[in-house]
């Protein structure tokens, strides 16, 4: 019988800066410094509780995300990889990967990460524009960004990514082509590059309302999303999925099993799970709390911090499937199962939309083989195909 692949998620909750256009759940690390040995602990515990039901599953990867998972110590990841290990198999090869920002103090620590487990790293650089930093209140400067890449391939060759951003103030699509191209001389095999996104609730939110900012138009975004598309394959590096670009073996197996439809835990404040259920054989989600006193007291007092469970209804889980499925250029196939007792997807689109998305060139669509992907041209406007053929 073939061993169920699993995913972990991890979510270190605090920030040595609040950057105003992160809307994940985090906090302002306090100035005397978090209680890391009560985080770290409760993270282990809720480890416990959530991997319990699945020890006959393998744990394929492991993600540390935030906030920012490289204020924490070395050990502290130590002990939850090995918490990990203990409660349900860890595949020899797993990728584990932590998410860190290019801060000196945070840099000076990766020997100790992958001493500590730590096989993969993923730094945030986000621009080289040192004015764009400062106005986003980030710490760091362009070139500390890049030199933390350079230290990162050092330590963890060809096991190294980073994120790059576009659409920040006054920024041109000719120097965002000049900054992309400094920045992919330092790639290792695998850029994350995403549009500048708007969150409600943030602080660019606010300026952005209050036009105290003005971003670049719509005809400019396009022109930047495109103008990566086209250096990232100048460097062999393939789009393999909606924000992401690889060389060949370098894609993200964590990344790939959300889109693929693998079963993930996530651990800590705000995290989510995804997992069919071993006794009733129907997918579940569950939601921790945000709320990072709650969700520490919950942990402490009954092994968790789990705010909602809910089960996932068939017709549900086949649209998550599509959805998750169709943000990658290799797809997915509709005479697969998405999971929740159906037996084939397709039954779940609108087909005649498919056919008009594929005659336009925004599918590939092999109707013989049953397999559904989107072309270089759909991924650009993913979401707005999905509206289409999911009724």
């Amino acid at each position: 019988m073939a061993v169920v692949p699993l995913s972990l998620y991890v979510h270190w909750p605090f920030c040595s800066f609040l950057c105003r256009f992160c809307a994940f759940a985090k906090a302002r690390e306090p100035a005397g410094g978090a209680d890391h040995e009560r985080v770290t602990a409760a993270l282990v515990r809720e480890l416990e509780t959530q991997l319990a039901p699945h020890a006959d599953k393998e744990l394929r990867s492991i993600y540390f995300g935030g906030g920012t998972p490289s204020l924490a110590e070395p050990r502290s990841i130590g002990r939850i990889i090995e918490a990990a290990g203990r409660a349900v198999r860890l595949a020899g090869d797993a990728e584990i990967t932590l998410e860190s920002n290019p801060t000196s103090a945070e840099v000076a620590k990766m020997r100790a990460f992958r001493a500590a487990g730590v096989t993969r790293y993923s730094i945030g650089v986000q621009t080289l524009d040192d004015g764009a930093l400062r106005a986003a209140g980030r710490l760091h400067t362009g070139a500390e960004g890049l030199a933390a890449v350079d230290r990162a391939r050092a330590l963890f060759p060809g096991r190294v990514s980073f994120d790059m951003m576009f659409g920040f103030a006054g920024q041109t699509p000719a120097q965002w082509r000049a900054e992309l191209e400094t920045a992919l001389a330092h790639a290792d095999g695998h850029v994350s590059v995403y549009q500048l996104t708007v969150e409600p609730g943030t602080p660019l939110f606010r300026d952005r309302r209050a036009q105290r900012v003005v971003l670049p138009g719509d005809d400019a975004q396009a022109q930047m999303y495109e103008a990566a598309v086209a250096a990232c394959a100048a460097r062999g590096l393939r789009h393999y999925e909606v924000s992401s670009y690889a060389a060949p073996g370098a894609e993200s197996v964590h990344n790939m099993g959300y889109w693929q439809g693998r079963q993930w835990v996530g651990i800590g404040p705000s995290a989510h799970s995804r997992f069919v259920d071993p006794g009733s054989g129907q997918w579940v989600r569950s939601v921790r709390t945000p709320d990072i006193r709650r969700w520490v007291q919950g942990c402490e007092d009954r092994g968790h911090g789990t705010a909602r469970t809910e089960r996932i209804s068939s017709a549900d889980a086949a649209r998550e499937a599509v959805v998750l499925g169709l943000r990658t250029l290799d797809g997915l196939s509709l005479s697969g199962s998405g999971g929740g007792g159906h037996s084939t997807l397709g039954g779940y689109l609108r087909m005649d939309a498919v056919a008009e998305h594929a005659a336009a060139g925004r599918l590939w669509w092999d109707a013989a083989a049953g397999r559904l992907a989107p072309t270089e041209r759909g991924l650009a406007v993913i979401d707005s195909v999905l509206l289409d053929i999911l009724p």
